[in-house]
Formats: C-alpha cells, sequence, structure tokens
C-alpha cells in the first residue's frame, strides 16, 4: 500500500512538472499547431452544434479519441485538454523508462533517476512534449518495438511478436509520420530476426509482424468509403527547405549516442543486430521524409530516436564501469541535442525554442486581440478547420456559424451571406488563401463586399461586420 502511494505521488509531482513546461510556453505566447487543432476539434465534437460538418479528416485517430474522451469527462478547462494528456503520457513514458532500467536493466536506483532526468530534460523529448499527444504516442510506441524485437529474437515467443506489431500499431494509428516509420522498419525487420524464425518461415514472420498495421489500415479506408468521407487525410504537409548542413545539425543531437551506446554490443549478436534495426528504422523513416514530407519539423521526425537511445542504454554490458559511462553518455546527448536546437531549429520547433527562452511570441497575442473585440458580438461566421486556434479562445461556440449550419452553408453553396459578423484570416502576407469563405467571397480582400465593412484588423485577422439587418 505504501509502495502504491509513493508511486501515486510520484507520477503526480512528475506531471505537474512536465505540465509546468508546457505551461512555461503557452505564458510566452507557444501553442503548437497540432494542440490547438486537437483541442479545437474536441470543443466542436463535445460542445459544438450537433449539425457541425466537418470536411477536415480526423486523423490520426488515437490522439483525437483521447482528447475528446478528456474534453468530455472534464467538460472544458483552462487548460488545453492535449496538454493533460502529453504530459500524463509522457510521465508514463519516464516512469515506464525507469522501470525498464531499474528492474530489467539491473541499474542503481540512483543511476536510474538521474538517467530518466536526462533523457527527460533532453530538448527532442521536451519538445515532443510540447507538440501534443501525437508525438509522444509515437515515442512510446517506438520503445515498445524497440523493446520487442530485441525479446523476440532471444526468446521467438508469440508474446514478444505482439509486442512488435502492437508498437508498429501505435506508431501508425498516433502519427501520419508513424506510417514511415513502419515503411522504414520493414526492410530491417528481417536484420533483427531470430535465424531460426527466418528460416521456418520469412513470409509469415513479416505477415506476423505488420498485419495489425495493415488491418487498421484497411479498416479506416473502410469506413471512409463507406461514409463518403476523408477519413484519411492527405498525409504530406507544407515542405520546409532545409540545407544538408540544417540535417547534420539536427541528425547530431541523438544520432552519434545512439550509435555509441548500440555498438557497445557488436559483439553481442543477440542484442546488437535488433538494437540497429531500431536505429535504422527510425533513421530510414527521417530519410523517407526529406522526400514525402510528412513531418515538416525535422527535430520531431528524428525525436523518437531518444526511444531507441532509451532501449539501447539498458541493455549496455554489466562491468564496473557501466552506470558512470551510461549517465556520461546521456549528459553529452542532452549538451548535443541542445547545441542542435540552438543552432538550427527550424519550423515551429524555432518558436518553441524562442519561448522556452523566456521570449513573447506575437501570434497569440493577436489572437487575443480579436477575440476581445468579438468579445460582445454574437453570430460570427468562421471557418474553424481553417483557423482552429478561434475555438479555444472564443470558448463560447454558441457565438461561432459553422460547417453544418444553415447560414454557413448557404453562404459558401452560392447564397446572400447573412451573418452579422465574418471573421477571416489577413491574407496580406499569405502566399496561398486557405481560409475558404475568402476564397469563396475575394470582395472581402480589398474591403468591397457589399453590405459588409471592415471593422477590425490586425496581422491575423479581420472582421468585417453586416451594415444592413
Amino acid at each position: 500500500m505504501n509502495r502504491l502511494v509513493g508511486h501515486i505521488i510520484a507520477f503526480v509531482a512528475l506531471f505537474l512538472v512536465l505540465l509546468a513546461t508546457l505551461a512555461w510556453a503557452e505564458a510566452n505566447g507557444f501553442v503548437a499547431s497540432r494542440v490547438t487543432t486537437l483541442w479545437a476539434k474536441a470543443i466542436i465534437e463535445v460542445d459544438g452544434a450537433s449539425t457541425f460538418n466537418a470536411t477536415d479528416a480526423f486523423f490520426p485517430p488515437l490522439p483525437f479519441m483521447l482528447t475528446i474522451a478528456l474534453q468530455w469527462l472534464t467538460g472544458g478547462t483552462s487548460v488545453p485538454t492535449p496538454f493533460l494528456i502529453s504530459a500524463g503520457l509522457g510521465t508514463l513514458t519516464l516512469i515506464m523508462w525507469f522501470g525498464s532500467l531499474r528492474f530489467n536493466g539491473g541499474v542503481s536506483a540512483f543511476t536510474s533517476y538521474l538517467a530518466v532526468a536526462l533523457l527527460a530534460l533532453n530538448p527532442f523529448f521536451l519538445r515532443s512534449l510540447a507538440d501534443g499527444p501525437e508525438n509522444i504516442l509515437t515515442m512510446i510506441g517506438t520503445w515498445i518495438f524497440a523493446r520487442g524485437i530485441i525479446n523476440l529474437r532471444l526468446t521467438g515467443n508469440a508474446p514478444d511478436m505482439m509486442k512488435v506489431a502492437v508498437g508498429l500499431l501505435i506508431v501508425s494509428m498516433s502519427n501520419s509520420y508513424g506510417v514511415l516509420i513502419c515503411l522504414g522498419a520493414m526492410p530491417f525487420m528481417i536484420v533483427a530476426a531470430r535465424p531460426s524464425m527466418l528460416v521456418a518461415s520469412s513470409t509469415g514472420y513479416l505477415i506476423a509482424m505488420f498485419y495489425p498495421v495493415v488491418a487498421a489500415a484497411l479498416s479506416l479506408l473502410f469506413v471512409s468509403k463507406i461514409f463518403n468521407s476523408s477519413l484519411v487525410p492527405l498525409l504530406t504537409e507544407d515542405p520546409i527547405e532545409i540545407s544538408v548542413w540544417g540535417h547534420i545539425i539536427v541528425l547530431l543531437g541523438l544520432t552519434p549516442i545512439a550509435l555509441v551506446a548500440i555498438f557497445r554490443n557488436i559483439f553481442i549478436m543477440r542484442y546488437f543486430m535488433p538494437l540497429i534495426a531500431s536505429f535504422a528504422t527510425i533513421l530510414s523513416a527521417y530519410f523517407l521524409n526529406t522526400f514525402f514530407h510528412v513531418e515538416a519539423d525535422p527535430a520531431l521526425a528524428i525525436a523518437p530516436m531518444l526511444a531507441v537511445v532509451a532501449v539501447a542504454i539498458r541493455h549496455w554490458p554489466k562491468f564496473s564501469l557501466r552506470e558512470p559511462i551510461i549517465i556520461s553518455l546521456l549528459a553529452l546527448g542532452l549538451l548535443l541535442s541542445t547545441f542542435s536546437f540552438r543552432v538550427g531549429p527550424e519550423g515551429e520547433t524555432s518558436a518553441w525554442v524562442a519561448a522556452m527562452q523566456g521570449k513573447k511570441l506575437v501570434n497569440a497575442n493577436l489572437t487575443k486581440d480579436v477575440v476581445t473585440f468579438l468579445a460582445t458580438k454574437d453570430g460570427i461566421l468562421v471557418d474553424i478547420e481553417r483557423n482552429p486556434e478561434i475555438v479555444p479562445a472564443i470558448g463560447d461556440m454558441q457565438k461561432l456559424i459553422v460547417s453544418g449550419q444553415t447560414v454557413y452553408d448557404w453562404a459558401l453553396e452560392g447564397g446572400i451571406l447573412r451573418a452579422n459578423y465574418v471573421l477571416v484570416q489577413n491574407s496580406a502576407n499569405l502566399a496561398v488563401v486557405t481560409d475558404r469563405i475568402l476564397r469563396r467571397y475575394p470582395e472581402l480582400l480589398t474591403d468591397q463586399l457589399v453590405q459588409y465593412k471592415e471593422v477590425f484588423q490586425n496581422a491575423r485577422w479581420r472582421v468585417f461586420e453586416r451594415t444592413k439587418p
């Protein structure tokens, strides 16, 4: 009983610490776009109109299911719901890593605590945490996969085979980028396999590993076809131009220490081959991502390598200097990762780094300004799927006119626009206009739409008011 109480206290304390890092970034204006989208869709599903007609896919399914469930259970809080899930999953991840080192790896309690602290402080872990449950779930799936193929090599048992399959299933259902991890794993599953299993049936081995992923993907496609919906979305994101030097800087953060931890077992093939397969899986996914652009942020693309590092240090050979070397290696990883983030952050990671350094970001204040202006307004037409940040900022879905409601659908299908207010993006600095209201009524761009006049504008938003009842 005392042990259970101690575990609960440790979980709550660690959860609050991780939540504090997210709160710090949010206080400085950083909330990842994935967090905003998840939170907005959860609010819409729980508190929005029953007639809401989503056109964007609710994919990947696992983070959406968790977020919607928690939003419904809590009724909504001032803390973004994805933050609560991300902090909880992050805490669970660190506790699992501690248990793996302490109880399975035979590492002392002090060294295990210190090792987990160094892993938690690693910028790649904190960045994944800030991006919401998608990336933390991907890290958990990668860890289960890496552990599973080692145990499968050692025993060849069915439960270990299922660990590998479940790990791949988690990454594929948690993150679009997880699809590339599954593709990256395919050739290296042969490298990691127990020779006797390949001799018996190499085809059966691969089918057993990938059957859950294929079955889940086909199920989603089937449901999408039946309901004629976009359940499975376009997986690619807008590519970010990254130089070769930029890729080298990103890879410098985690790959060196992963290689050192893996090659320490080079003469122990039962550990070395599965570990090198896990390493190559993540590296292959990163390489594929440079062509397919499924994950726009390279730091998040390589972040699952941290889970491979956690598995590799657990299998460090047992000798007198084992624990000091583990701590030294993880400390070096922390320094290299910090250097990588300071020198070459790309995409949203650059904004996250600035926020963590205490620099105030501008975009959050721009949204607060328009919400303040609209505080007493009602009947606001807005494309919430292209502007999800407005949903949690306003909070009251009853003020908004959204897809599925008569006024919105009538306007976008060619009828007369009758909303009291129209809220759209300020597209002056946008190369491509994504807001569907602006695309339907381009006259708003020049403030020439009949019966509407512009009453608010900043660098992010424009508001138009109907001049005639």
